[in-house]
């Protein structure tokens, strides 16, 4: 039962996170919305609300990290870097391409975490790591040519926004290592999230407001509450009932659920070579969350001798 709930619950935050970016495609087809605007927008609506809620729940958890000086070396780049600048260059990537292509390209984070690895710790990756590299790049090669290796299927605008949003997800995961050590998830996310917005927040006296209708407020009411807030407490919330590998695999409904509303709702043509594309990179990803070699070595112990 409980790993059930664990399951409905992590595939319910990347649903959360998936449909926000197809609100995000919507409001850059039907209004004059900038990327730096609606980023600085979610990050201080969600921000707010990240706060409180660990405010409430974590009393006095983030006044000590405020208060704690040797923390802000490693928050104000995860703020600024991490957080502010992973969904700036996601929501630019969705303004030139689709939800779903930029969603499935910044699902190549992972790869830019083995390289950090390799190059900064030098720790060499693992054979199944090298593995899901592979399978990657394929599966990049195959999305940007649409199948035709003689020219890119992408603007250039868009491959690079897509994967400077996946270098920036991935310095989000490696910068707060250690402040994970010692602060909860919420609190600090809430704390990057609303620095990062109030920096952003000049943005909204240098440039006009967009006319926004009532339906399109709503949506960006659903990105920041939605797509944001209830995005990443369910899917927190599903590590209490199954391990990290499983929330990571099911991570994987984000792009699923982006591509399905990208091309039922909003019309947007996928080619099968897109599809196979997006689904390579996918499934590198899922790769490096099994326990393959886990696996193997059970394997090799519960086996009869040959």
């Amino acid at each position: 039962m409980n790993k059930r709930r664990g399951i409905i619950l992590a595939i319910s935050g990347a649903s959360f996170w998936g449909t926000s970016g197809v609100a995000v495609q919507y409001l850059y087809q039907h209004t004059s919305i900038t990327s730096a605007w609606l980023v600085a927008m979610r990050l201080i609506g969600a921000g707010l609300l990240l706060v409180a809620w660990a405010h409430n729940k974590y009393h006095g958890e983030i006044t000590t990290l405020l208060h704690d000086k040797r923390s802000w070396p490693e928050l104000l780049p995860f703020s600024i870097i991490g957080v502010g600048g992973s969904q700036f260059t996601y929501f630019t990537a969705v303004q030139y391409s689709n939800a779903s292509t930029a969603t499935v390209i910044q699902f190549l984070s992972p790869l830019f975490i083995i390289a950090y690895m390799l190059l900064i710790k030098r720790i060499f990756p693992k054979r199944i790591e090298l593995i899901s590299v592979f399978v990657a790049i394929v599966g990049t090669v195959i999305l940007v040519t649409d199948g035709h290796l003689d020219h890119l299927s992408l603007s250039p605008q868009a491959l690079i926004w897509g994967l400077l949003a996946a270098f920036c997800t991935a310095i989000e995961v490696v910068i707060p290592s250690k402040l994970m050590k010692h602060y909860r998830t919420i609190p600090l996310t809430g704390v990057s999230m609303l620095f990062c917005g109030i920096c952003l927040s000049p943005v909204f006296m240098l440039t006009s407001w967009p006319t926004l209708t009532l339906f399109e407020w709503c949506l960006i009411g659903y990105i920041i509450i939605g797509g944001t807030l209830c995005a990443y407490l369910l899917f927190l919330a599903s590590i209490r009932y199954i391990p990290v590998s499983t929330t990571g695999m099911l991570g994987a409904f984000e792009p699923l659920v982006a591509t399905i509303l990208t091309v039922v709702l909003l019309g947007t043509p996928m080619s099968i070579f897109s599809l196979i594309g997006g689904s390579l990179i996918i499934i590198a990803t899922i790769i490096q969350s099994l326990p393959i070699e886990k696996i193997i070595k059970a394997h090799k112990k519960t086996s009869w001798p040959k």
